[in-house]
């Protein structure tokens, strides 16, 4: 065999030791894989349930999970803030931790901490109503006289019905005279 067929045949050779290395640690038990590989477990998800009055409130989580009120979602047992909203209500952040978990024996399996409060539960307040912006108060014109009230008292037979006009000066014409002017 020649140099270049050696080295070939080495290549394949490692290669499928190595395809067969990963192979096997992809089969590997959940119970042997490092904590750093593996995603969260399902026992550190914890079941946190919500209520809101009025019900029907949007619940969204740190993680980014949704709800409608009345439900439950799970989550992970750690500190983390809900949002809890509402159309026309004031929206709402509620902060939950973990509590103390209880103690427990060296051979007995640790609880899971527990999320506090569970339920979340809030009152939402409505949104004040906004105040109607004030109209400036209407201007009157203050040499406007208020007009008489016209009498309904019918005139004597043959004579003329008043006129709302005054009656005309010696010249004829209705409007009063310019004032003279000195020279």
């Amino acid at each position: 065999m020649s140099r270049v067929q050696l080295s070939r045949v080495k290549l394949i050779i490692s290669t499928g030791v190595i395809s067969l290395a990963l192979a096997g640690c992809s089969a590997m038990p959940d119970w042997m894989t490092p904590d750093f590989l593996s995603s969260k477990p399902a026992s550190q998800m914890q079941p946190l349930r919500f209520e809101s009055d009025p019900p029907g409130a949007d619940v969204r989580t740190t993680g980014g999970q949704t709800c409608l009120t009345p439900c439950a979602i799970p989550v992970p047992a750690e500190p983390q803030s809900v949002t809890i909203t509402k159309i026309g209500f004031v929206p709402q952040t509620v902060q939950v931790s973990v509590g103390e978990v209880p103690e427990h024996s060296f051979w007995e399996a640790a609880p899971a901490p527990a999320l506090v409060p569970n339920p979340v539960q809030v009152v939402l307040q409505p949104v004040a109503p906004l105040k109607p912006a004030r109209k400036p108060p209407r201007r009157t014109v203050a040499h406007r006289a208020a007009p008489k009230p016209r009498s309904t008292v019918p005139p004597p037979p043959g004579q003329p019905a008043p006129s709302a006009f005054p009656p005309p000066q010696q010249g004829g014409s209705p409007f009063p005279p310019p004032p003279a002017t000195q020279r």
